[in-house]
């Protein structure tokens, strides 16, 4: 847990393993760390996979396999394709019936480019509001009370999600 310049940082994802890496998003785009439930969708410039450390079912994120910082450091095919992904996960999420809305969050103080799709489900209204104010407190819920049934429903929200891009061409 030290900085980005090469030292080694930890996470331990909601099921419980403990992975060691330099920068995550390059660690989850070599294939060093496994992010539950496996990959989602896997494009020439992206990944897609489920947040592997915030335990909430279709809270999915969008990571670039080259090491940018930001999308405007993105050339033009990588833009396409992290456009089309984003577009393919809501559909997926929403036509699947997991969630009706979602928030899309990119922050360049990660250093490694991705975006959060983050579902919003009533018990974070209830709880919390609405808005992205309220996404870290939900996340630190989320993450102090998952349960069993909650990583049962996350991997099974997973595998709806491979199947949608399964039966869907993103390029289209």
């Amino acid at each position: 847990d030290i900085n980005f310049a090469g030292n080694v940082r930890s996470a331990i994802d909601f099921l419980g393993n403990k992975w060691n890496y330099d920068c995550m998003g390059c660690a989850i785009s070599r294939g060093d760390m496994k992010t539950p439930g496996g990959i989602i969708y896997e494009g020439m410039h992206t990944l897609l996979v489920a947040d592997p450390e915030i335990p909430i079912p279709g809270f999915l994120i969008v990571n670039t396999k080259r090491h940018v910082n930001s999308f405007s450091e993105l050339n033009k095919e990588e833009r396409i394709e992290v456009g089309n992904v984003i577009a393919y996960a809501e559909k997926a999420l929403k036509e699947l019936n997991i969630v009706k809305e979602v928030t899309l969050v990119q922050e360049e103080r990660s250093k490694h480019l991705h975006i959060w799709i983050f579902p919003t489900y009533s018990w974070m209204i209830e709880k919390f509001g609405k808005g992205i104010k309220y996404l870290r407190d939900i996340s630190e819920y989320a993450q102090k009370n998952v349960s069993e049934d909650d990583i049962k429903e996350i991997l099974n929200v997973i595998e709806k999600i491979k199947k949608y891009f399964e039966q869907h061409d993103i390029n289209d």
